[in-house]
């Protein structure tokens, strides 16, 4: 037990050491908070009010558990997937796993260890979903103290049951498709297959979907007490044992399922200790097979072009994220996770939510999907970490004959290229699912494209203003660094203004009109950005990362 201890206080001293950290990067934080206390304000409100509706609404039929059923069962099914990435990450793409190898370890002990970090991930991100939702149910039901007590031992089981199933599945697939020994190619199937499982199951719900059957099992289960509960959790039982823990905390009753609760967290936990023992090693070893091939003068003379030098560094930028795991699944996989997350929910029910746009005018619902485009946009991490990258490999850029603003210039448009998938899914979704009117789309284009150029402008300047560079490991470019979400709250602060105020300007009237007004505004950022840019260039800066 102590060498496990010992192995899991190592790996989180690694991964959120710091080391070389000064003092005069306090600035970084106090700009987020600052950020953080109107968003935080905004949602805790909506949160409030949107519980104490529900709650009125429920009560009345003896329904109001189902707001607890689904809370749970979307906090699952959300960790589950989320889970998918950060296992991947940090079980096998992780170059610090071999260095473990060799010491006296158990399989079970360094599985722990590389689970501590990921587990922080997901109780952040339970934290900020399920605190606030389960104080204000608290709070209008009137609960009991014994609710409270056993909702932050709820909280604390809350990542287990789903991280320790999408590890699971993952082990037995990494064991099984690194037999193919090709490392980059295993590795990049295994982080596609994630979405193309997410949208699987999507359809296989869909197809066995019976609306008539539906909605009189839904007549049916409103009359019964905690009916609507039992069939939003009938598939999951975990959502539903932890509902009833917190509705029947009076009773016995709620004390049995608490119980087991704690049981079948345990034995999940349990279940994925033994089977990592068995299989997760052979996995981590299988990575490092790599198949040879010959490549031949004829193949090399082909790739031969001549070509301009801002585009051939650029497509070396390409290469290097799509060739690298760790960064294909940061920087691509994972920004396509957003609006893939919005066309299941449109599979699901496209027509309810294209009703609910037509409650908007065309400029609000503009406004609406440009917001909501700037939101996924500013999540994407390539351009934040387009000098981080390169790590200790930076200073190689010194000693080319490349102007540097010509290399800023590529890694800004690398960072715009990968935008353009998200962009072109945007599209498909807008355009087929949604109904909007061709020349919303094609006005919606046309701003998205240039605010692409203007969140990849500005995460590169953010990186160029505090680049890590001696990182070990892919991983330490994108965790423990608040710049990111630095430069999100940025992006999403200045245009959820403009938006706001775009909105509620009743002399903005129409679709031309607001989407003038946002264009010259996001020429105006460019231009400041690229002053900026220059200005550092100009003193050198870039020498002196």
């Amino acid at each position: 037990m102590n060498k496990t201890l010992t192995l899991i206080k190592t790996m989180l001293k690694m991964q959120y050491s710091k080391a070389g950290k000064t003092s005069s990067q306090l600035w970084l934080f106090v700009i987020l908070f600052l950020f953080l206390i109107p968003i935080l304000a905004l949602y805790i409100g909506f949160i409030k009010n949107v519980i104490g509706t529900l709650y009125d609404a429920l009560q009345p039929m003896g329904q109001e558990s189902l707001i607890l059923g689904l809370l749970f069962l979307c906090i699952h099914v959300f960790l589950f997937f989320i889970s998918f990435f950060t296992v991947l990450s940090a079980f096998y793409f992780a170059e610090d796993i071999e260095s473990f190898i060799p010491f006296p370890f158990q399989p079970y002990q360094v599985l722990l260890g590389k689970s501590a970090s990921p587990f922080l991930y997901l109780y952040l991100m339970t934290s900020a979903i399920f605190l606030p939702i389960f104080y204000y149910y608290g709070s209008v039901s009137e609960a009991s103290l014994l609710y409270y007590l056993f909702g932050l031992i709820v909280f604390i089981l809350l990542p287990i049951i789903p991280f320790s199933l999408a590890a699971i599945l993952l082990m037995f697939g990494m064991r099984f498709v690194n037999i193919a020994k090709n490392k980059e190619r295993s590795k990049v199937i295994a982080g596609i297959s994630t979405l193309v499982f997410i949208i699987l199951i999507n359809v296989f719900v869909r197809m066995n979907m019976d609306s008539d059957a539906i909605m009189s099992n839904i007549a049916r289960l409103i009359q019964e007490k905690d009916g609507l509960l039992q069939m939003a959790t009938s598939i999951y039982p975990p959502a539903y044992f932890s509902t009833k823990a917190l509705t029947e905390t009076a009773g016995i009753g709620g004390f049995l399922f608490f119980l087991a609760l704690i049981g079948i967290s345990a034995g999940v936990f349990f279940l994925f200790i033994w089977l990592g023992q068995l299989v997760y090693l052979k996995g981590v070893l299988g990575i490092n097979a790599g198949s040879k091939r010959k490549v031949t003068g004829k193949k090399v003379n082909k790739h031969i072009t001549n070509r301009p030098v801002w585009f051939s560094y650029m497509l070396k930028e390409l290469r290097f994220i799509f060739r690298t795991p760790t960064f294909l699944m940061q920087c691509v996989i994972q920004s396509l996770f957003g609006p893939v997350f919005i066309l299941i929910i449109l599979m699901m029910d496209s027509n309810s939510l294209t009703g609910l746009m037509d409650m908007f005018s065309e400029k609000e619902s503009f406004l609406i999907l440009f917001l909501a485009a700037i939101i996924i946009l500013g999540s994407n991490a390539t351009a934040i970490t387009s000098i981080s990258r390169e790590g200790k490999s930076w200073h190689t850029n010194l000693f080319l004959p490349l102007d540097p603003k010509q290399v800023f210039f590529s890694k800004i448009a690398a960072a715009w290229t990968i935008n353009l998938f998200t962009i072109v899914l945007f599209i498909a979704i807008f355009g087929f699912l949604l109904k909007i009117s061709f020349s919303t789309i094609l006005i919606w284009l046309v701003l998205v494209l240039i605010a692409s150029w203007f969140t990849s402008s500005l995460g590169t300047y953010l990186d160029f203003l505090n680049p890590k560079l001696n990182w070990t490991d892919e991983q330490e470019v994108f965790k423990a660094r608040m710049i990111s979400l630095i430069g999100f709250l940025v992006q999403v602060g200045i245009f959820g203004v403009i938006v706001l105020f775009l909105w509620q300007a009743y002399f903005i009237e129409g679709l031309y009109s607001s989407s003038s007004l946002l264009l010259v505004c996001l020429i105006i950022f460019i231009l400041i950005l690229n002053k900026l840019l220059k200005n550092k260039i100009n003193k050198n800066d870039h020498q002196r990362i």
